[in-house]
């Protein structure tokens, strides 16, 4: 733990249940409720002293420089401040590698200092990490979490979904690169081969896109969204036999809530005639 913030405080902090029968977490987590930083503040410089091998400490550190960065400004966050957050939620994770909240944290701060190539290398640590402990995350106080494997799924496609959204072409081969990281581990994971295929689909590459579209249709075949996608790129290639087919599967397959979808398709189909 990095101690430039630590100075001595009443003993009658040190104790962890100190203060109307609170734990330390619960007596910042109400100052932070409060917005009363000099006290949250306070609250951590005594925890720290009392006990910097508690996990919770390096996220509430973390959580503190991360409010105190946004104080001026909600939408930004101060530098100095967030490198403070990073700082602390990094040896968080060093010392406690299975918290899942603490590399989602991370990450998220990497996002919001727009500092891509550390966030898509976090992504990646993420996935191995995963792989290695068989996807057993933890969450606060070190209980395992529920549904682990849908937790990280749908983090890595929250993420690469941030990346899509910042409109930089650049960061198309990092989202590419997250995908094949996310297909070597978990092969059945249709939604990285969907996002193969829309980085493909911009690059023009149609043969990569229908090469990852079939694969992913392969694993799910009742999914008419990928049928749809998979006729639009063969129209975009100029097999128009192939793109009926598929818009006809479109109609034949989509479920009620996908009528928009549907008749989607009819009008492709229609203009194919």
């Amino acid at each position: 733990m990095k101690k430039s913030f630590i100075v001595l405080v009443a003993a009658t902090l040190f104790c962890p249940f100190s203060g109307y029968g609170q734990s330390f977490n619960e007596r910042f987590r109400a100052a932070l409720d409060a917005k009363n930083m000099p006290k949250a503040e306070e609250i951590l410089k005594a925890w720290d002293l009392a006990d910097a091998n508690d996990a919770e400490l390096y996220v509430s550190y973390f959580n503190f420089f991360t409010l105190k960065g946004m104080e001026k400004d909600s939408t930004r966050i101060d530098r100095e401040y967030a490198r403070k957050a990073l700082e602390f939620i990094s040896e968080g994770i060093e010392r406690f590698p299975t918290r899942f909240d603490m590399r989602l944290g991370k990450i998220y701060m990497q996002e919001k200092l727009g500092d891509y190539e550390s966030f898509a290398a976090e992504i990646t640590a993420l996935i191995q990490y995963s792989k290695k402990i068989e996807n057993n995350w933890k969450g606060e106080g070190f209980r395992l979490l529920e549904s682990p494997d849908e937790m990280l799924y749908g983090a890595v496609q929250d993420f690469q979904e941030m990346m899509f959204s910042t409109g930089d072409t650049t960061l198309y081969a990092k989202i590419v690169d997250i995908s094949e990281e996310m297909l070597r581990y978990y092969p059945q994971h249709t939604q990285s081969l969907m996002n193969i295929s829309t980085i493909s689909i911009k690059r023009n590459d149609f043969d990569k896109s229908l090469t990852a579209l079939l694969k992913a249709d392969g694993m799910k075949p009742g999914n008419s969204v990928l049928k749809y996608n998979i006729a639009y790129v063969y129209q975009a290639k100029g097999d128009r036999e192939n793109a009926k087919k598929y818009y006809q599967l479109v109609i034949d397959n989509a479920k009620e809530k996908e009528e928009k979808l549907s008749d989607a398709a009819r009008r492709q189909l229609d203009a194919l005639k």
